[in-house]
Order: structure tokens, then C-alpha cells, then sequence
């Protein structure tokens, strides 16, 4: 026995005296407290069937005593045992020793007990699983709370009414939602409790993302500002918690700009760190830290250099001397992104030199992997810029003008702006331009832009259906800058290879198409830059579609196998899809080969693997493998598991549902449940009609 378990072997040994000494009736609220804290001891040290029966014992001799002091550890004892018989997974015991609670003491006043009733109710809601009657709980919490105007436990009522909303919104009921949401921030707004003031601020950001549902998304930015007004206007006095929600305003207000808004985003990322990034909570400065360094990237990967490393400046200004390890943590990452701007955005190696050592320097005793990994990175870095300093000819000697470098880059800007419009041919005769004054230059800016160039017109040329010329683009890029070991070079030639193996799929050559797949994993299927590790993917899988088309169904899942594999542990987005994306190709392919029962295992993987993800794209994918399941689990036979799965995507993935397919799902459940009726109803007939017989 340790000494932790020793001295609490003496503390239940001690509350065990205590409870045979005090047995006088005067002593009976001493008696129940050594008695609720011997079974509180008895659960700490693992002894869960002796705390169920000393819990059990204290309600037994106490339970039916009116004096508070008495009422009060039955209440406690009453939740401690609803708790161990959830953990031993009896949610339907649990359940019923809540009501048990609430029907006893429900009516009391006394404000210590009416908190235990309020714990009790709002831990019943979360031992039911169906959405509806989940939703009828809440408001059952609602109703009890509400039938003494106790101001103290409004906190807890708005909490019932924010669940409410909740279940509404993963039940794809935003309108719903949206109306508990709003009767909530309308009772509650004028409260000055600094609990209920946090909750209705929750109540508000609650809204923005139930209106953005309902593409309202106007009032939803108007929300977003209302929370952030209020927080700025008491902000020396808010709490930690509410300044959270402070952040989570600009950042929901950020989200729900447009692209073309840049100016307001900077702004009101200027705003965000003006306001929070030197708050005393270290929380609050995390999610400040996190949203200005997604800025940055973002900036960055619209070749934005000169603004992106404005965006690291700031935030470096704003954090670099933090001392919270997660805040360093970031602040080390925008150091090698503002290193990789430098480097390959702007062509300035020997700043982007100092950046890489000073971060080396940094982190020179790190000793958590994800620092040694930086730190690695750093190292690279830094070989990059010397190899790009030593191999600087004398055609790079001179210095690139300010006019040539703007000319160019706006040339190669205006180019990909008629690209996205659909003017094709006007942005292929601007990139030509380029191509034709800078194609031999050494110069590394004018090399990135002869190669954006490039890779650009071979997207155009895609979009014209002109296909013999994206494999001639495709195969200059590779042949001038394949070799380049700069990032954004081989992220720019997988991209223009990917290109190609589309325009070799539209000419009808499958197998020259899978050798380009090939060639895209053989040469980027060890790289750890997620750009990248998505175009490994990308090929793999539609290596795998190609296969599929063909016929060769065992090599088509064995391609998509090696999809899901190489995405197993990735957190990135872009990986995740390809690797939703895999999964569901796979059990179709299964399905073909008639192997339903692999078919249903892989929408089980998925849903497993996916099913609390809040990406939109993601959770569509979840909700039709949901559907495709149930549709498995049907022609398998298992029509309970049919029923389960469809009730899973109508409650949890309600709102990734589109009207038609929520109006489908519904009908096929509602037909499962009227066949298990009708079972039912002649079981029930055919023994009545045995007993006449």
C-alpha cells in the first residue's frame, strides 16, 4: 500500500469511528456527513461495490428526514451514486437515481439543496442519448428551475436552454435552435452576474453559428460584434472566461468575412492582438496567438510575401518574449514561416538566414519532440539559404530592380486574376510574356515567377481542354525546376504533375496516368510538408479511382489501403478528406466485389474515425456513409443495426444532411419502425391466438 492509499485507508477507518460514536438522534446531520464521506473514500480508493452499498445505507437511514443539514448529504450521496453506476455503465440505473433525487427534493427552497437539484438535472441530460427526449429533458431542467424565481440559478438556467440549442443544431434544426437561443438572451441580458453574462455571450456566438446555417450571415456578423463590443467595453473587469469569448467573437467575425476583405482582416486582426495578446490569462493569449499565426500562413499561401512577414512581425512583436510554453511553441512555428517567406517569397536568403539560426539558437536545448522537430527544420532551413548563397552566379550578382521585380510579379498576379475568372487565354498570353523575357534567368525571384508561370498556364490549359499542351507544360516545369530542392519549387511541380494525370486521364490513357500517380509518390511519398503529403494522397487515390474504372477492383482497395495508412495520425484537413474520400471509394469497391460485410466495416471506420469532426466537408461524408451503412446493414439483413445507424445520422449528423436526404433518412426509419410495429402487433396476435386455441 502506498502512502496515498494509507492515509486514505486512515481517513475511512477514522469517518467509520466517527459514525459509531454519533448516535444520538441530535447527531444524525454529523452522522450523515461521516457517512457520505466514507462512501466518497471508499470510491477514491476503487472499493466501488462497497460505495454503492454505504451510499446506498446513508439514503436508506436518511432519506426520509426533512431537516436541510440531513437533506443535504442524501443529495450528495444520491449524485455520488448515480455517478459510480454510470462508470459501470448502468445509464439507465443512473437516470433513475437522478429522478429519484429530483421527485424527493425537488419542491425544497433552501438554496444548498436547489444547487444539488440543479447538478442532478442537468446530469440526467447527459445520460440520455436520444436527441429528442434529450431535448425534452432540458426542458424539464428548464421548468423545475424556473418554478422558484431564485436568481442564483440562472447560470444553470440559461445552461439548459444553451444544451437545448446545442442538441437543435447537431439535429439540423437551426431554426429551432435559433428561437431557445434568442428567448434565452432576451430573459437573461439585463443580468449583471458575471456566470450568466459569460453564458448569454455564449448564447450570442451560439446564434452566429445557427444563422450562418441558415445563410443569414449578416445578422450573424452583426452578433459576432455585439459579444466583442461588450467584452471591450468592461474588459479590465471580465473574467478570464468571458474574454475567451472576446476571442472567439473577432475570430467567428473574421471567419465570416469575405476573401476580398483583406483590409478588415488585418485590421481586425490588429484588433485582436491590440486587445489580447498580452492578456494575464495564458488561455485567452493562446487562441490570440494561434488566430494571428493562421493569418500569417494564410498570407503566405496566397503569395502574399511582403504582408505575411508584416503578419510574423506583428506577431512576434506582440509574443516573442511570452512565457507560456504553448504560446512559445507558436511563436516558433511563425519564426520558420517568416524564414520560408523570406526564402522562397521574397529571395531574401541572407535575412531569412538570421531567421533560421536565430531560431536554432533558440531552441538549442529543447528537449519535447515537436521543438527537436522545429529545430531540425531550422537546420534545413539555414543548409537552404548558404546552398542558395554559395550557387549565387554572376547573372545573380546584381541586384534584381525594385521596377523589373514589381513588373514581373504583377504581370504573373494579373495573369492568375484572369485564370480565376475564366479568361483563360488572356491569362496564357500574360504568363507566355513572362516565359518567353525570364525563362533563362538564374535569379531566384524570377525563377519562382517563371515557375508560377508555368504551372499556372497548365491550369488554364486544363480548363481550355487543350490536353497535349498541359503534358508539354507540365513537362518543362519538371525539367527546369524538378531538381530545385526549394519547397515551394517541388510543390509547384506535384502540382503541375497532377495536372498532367488529369490530362492524360481526359485523352483516355489510363496507363500513362497511374505512372505519373506513381511518380508523384515515389518522389514526395517521405515528405513531411502537408502540401505535399496531399498531393501523395490525391495521386494515390485517384490512382486507386483509375483502377476502379477498370475493373481491377483488389488493386483499387489495396490504393486506397495505402491512403487511409499514410493519413492514420494526420490532423490536417486536406488529409483527413482524402482520407474520408478513400474509405468510402474503398467499401464500393467492396461492395462490387461482394463483400458486404468489408463494405460495412469501412463506413464503420470512417464514422468512427470522423464522426466528431466539425469540418463541414468531413461531416457530409459522415453522414452519407451513415446512410450507405444502414443501406449495407439492410441488405445483410440487420435491420436493428439498419435502425440504429439511421437514427445515428438523422441525431448527430443532422446538420450535414441536405433537405432531401434528411426527408429520405426520416421516411426509411420511420418504415423500419412501422415493419417492427407491425412484427410486433401479429406476435402479440399469433399468442393470444395459441392461448384461444
Amino acid at each position: 500500500m502506498n502512502v496515498v492509499e494509507s492515509s486514505a485507508q486512515q481517513q475511512l477507518d477514522d469517518a467509520q469511528a466517527l459514525i459509531e460514536r454519533l448516535q444520538h438522534p441530535s447527531e444524525r446531520a454529523q452522522r450523515a456527513a461521516a457517512s457520505l464521506r466514507r462512501a466518497e473514500l471508499l470510491n477514491d480508493l476503487g472499493r466501488r461495490a462497497e460505495a454503492l452499498a454505504a451510499c446506498s445505507r446513508l439514503i436508506e437511514e436518511f432519506g426520509g428526514m426533512p431537516e436541510p443539514a440531513v437533506v443535504v448529504p442524501c443529495c450528495q450521496a444520491l449524485r455520488l451514486l448515480a455517478h459510480m453506476l454510470r462508470q459501470l455503465h448502468r445509464p439507465a440505473d443512473a437516470l433513475a437515481t437522478l429522478d429519484r433525487l429530483v421527485a424527493a427534493h425537488g419542491q425544497r427552497g433552501e438554496p444548498e439543496i436547489r444547487e444539488h437539484i440543479a447538478h442532478a438535472l442537468y446530469q440526467r441530460t447527459w445520460l440520455i442519448d436520444e436527441p429528442a427526449a434529450r431535448c425534452e429533458a432540458c426542458d424539464f431542467m428548464s421548468e423545475q428551475l424556473d418554478a422558484q424565481a431564485d436568481a442564483a440559478f440562472d447560470a444553470w438556467r440559461v445552461d439548459a436552454r444553451l444544451l437545448k440549442a446545442e442538441i437543435n443544431h447537431h439535429r439540423g434544426l437551426p431554426q429551432d435552435a435559433i428561437a431557445t437561443l434568442d428567448a434565452a438572451i432576451e430573459r437573461f441580458d439585463g443580468s449583471t452576474d458575471p456566470a450568466v453574462v459569460l453564458r448569454v455571450a455564449r448564447a450570442r456566438l451560439a446564434s452566429v453559428l445557427n444563422l450562418r446555417e441558415l445563410a443569414q450571415h449578416t445578422q450573424a456578423q452583426v452578433l459576432c460584434l455585439q459579444v466583442a463590443d461588450q467584452i471591450e467595453a468592461g474588459l479590465a473587469d471580465a473574467a478570464p472566461e468571458l474574454r475567451l469569448e472576446g476571442v472567439r467573437a473577432l475570430t467567428l467575425f473574421f471567419d465570416g468575412l469575405g476573401l476580398e476583405e483583406q483590409a478588415r482582416r488585418a485590421e481586425l486582426v490588429g484588433w485582436l492582438l491590440e486587445r489580447y495578446g498580452r492578456d494575464a490569462s495564458s488561455q485567452v493569449r493562446r487562441m490570440a496567438v494561434v488566430r494571428a499565426y493562421d493569418w500569417a500562413v494564410g498570407l503566405r499561401d496566397q503569395g502574399d510575401g511582403e504582408a505575411a512577414l508584416a503578419a510574423c512581425d506583428r506577431l512576434l512583436a506582440t509574443f516573442a518574449r511570452d512565457t507560456d510554453a504553448v504560446v512559445q511553441r507558436t511563436v516558433a512555428s511563425t519564426l520558420l514561416n517568416k524564414g520560408h517567406v523570406l526564402l522562397e517569397q521574397l529571395a531574401r536568403a541572407d535575412d531569412a538566414l538570421g531567421v533560421y539560426e536565430k531560431l536554432m539558437h533558440t531552441l538549442r536545448d529543447a528537449a519535447a519532440p515537436e521543438l527537436q522537430d522545429m529545430r531540425a527544420k531550422a537546420t534545413a532551413g539555414r543548409q537552404s539559404c548558404l546552398k542558395r548563397l554559395r550557387k549565387a552566379g554572376p547573372a545573380d550578382a546584381g541586384e534584381l530592380s525594385i521596377e523589373l521585380r514589381d513588373e514581373v510579379r504583377d504581370k504573373v498576379k494579373e495573369g492568375r486574376r484572369h485564370g480565376d475568372a475564366g479568361e483563360s487565354l488572356e491569362a496564357i498570353a500574360l504568363f507566355d510574356e513572362v516565359l518567353a523575357a525570364h525563362a533563362a534567368s538564374l535569379h531566384p525571384e524570377l525563377r519562382r515567377q517563371c515557375a508560377r508561370s508555368l504551372v499556372h498556364k497548365a491550369f488554364c490549359l486544363v480548363a481550355l481542354s487543350r490536353f497535349d499542351e498541359v503534358i508539354e507544360a507540365a513537362d518543362a516545369m519538371d525539367a527546369r525546376y524538378g531538381a530545385d530542392a526549394a519547397t515551394e519549387m517541388q510543390e509547384q511541380v506535384a502540382l503541375c504533375l497532377q495536372y498532367k494525370s488529369t490530362a492524360l486521364d481526359r485523352l483516355g490513357r489510363p496507363e500513362d496516368e497511374m505512372r505519373v500517380h506513381d511518380q508523384i509518390v515515389a518522389r514526395w511519398g517521405n515528405s513531411e510538408l502537408p502540401d505535399l503529403r496531399g498531393r501523395v494522397a490525391g495521386a494515390l487515390f485517384r490512382k486507386g479511382a483509375t483502377l476502379r474504372q477498370a475493373g481491377r477492383l483488389a488493386e483499387a482497395v489495396a490504393s486506397y489501403d495505402e491512403v487511409i495508412a499514410r493519413t492514420a495520425v494526420a490532423r490536417e484537413n486536406v488529409l483527413q478528406l482524402w482520407a474520408a474520400k478513400s474509405m468510402i471509394n474503398k467499401a464500393k469497391a467492396l461492395d462490387k466485389l461482394g463483400d458486404t460485410a468489408g463494405q460495412a466495416k469501412a463506413y464503420r471506420v470512417l464514422i468512427a474515425r470522423f464522426g466528431d469532426s466539425g469540418d463541414a466537408a468531413l461531416r457530409e461524408r459522415v453522414a452519407n456513409a451513415c446512410e450507405w451503412l444502414a443501406e449495407a446493414e439492410g441488405r445483410q439483413g440487420r435491420v436493428e443495426a439498419q435502425r440504429a445507424t439511421l437514427e445515428q445520422a438523422l441525431g448527430r449528423f443532422g446538420t450535414a444532411l441536405s433537405a432531401e436526404q434528411r426527408t429520405r433518412l426520416t421516411r426509411e426509419l420511420q418504415a423500419l419502425k412501422a415493419k417492427a410495429l407491425g412484427r410486433k402487433a401479429k406476435e402479440a396476435f399469433d399468442r393470444v391466438v395459441r392461448r384461444k386455441a
